[in-house]
């Protein structure tokens, strides 16, 4: 029986697992890129370390670990400033257009 319900299973877990899937994208604006905006850079996981940092956003504009992470790019704002997500530009902390709390 537990077999015939893997065998059963098995597809429909894959089948969304490609779905959900971001694998070798180049991530910006909540979608795949060809390329970053200018004044962004690529940021890229080397499937070697064990964490991956989040994006600095006004919104959140601190270090923050989100967890393991291989074969995922993303558009990054250059150091020391941080995306604003409602406008997809980067700005220093302190003159994002968007409210921020700094913790």
């Amino acid at each position: 029986m537990f077999q015939w319900t893997l065998l059963i299973v098995w597809p429909y877990i894959a089948l969304c697992y490609e779905k959900s899937s971001i694998f070798n994208c180049l991530w910006h604006n909540n979608s795949c890129v060809d390329s970053c905006p200018e004044w962004m850079m690529i940021k890229t996981s080397n499937c070697v370390q064990s964490y991956w940092m989040a994006q600095k956003t006004c919104d959140h504009p601190e270090d923050r670990l989100v967890g393991a992470v291989c074969g995922f790019s993303r558009c990054d704002c250059p150091d020391p400033t941080v995306l604003d997500t409602d406008t997809g530009f980067c700005y220093d902390i302190d003159n994002c257009p968007t409210t921020h709390a700094v913790l």
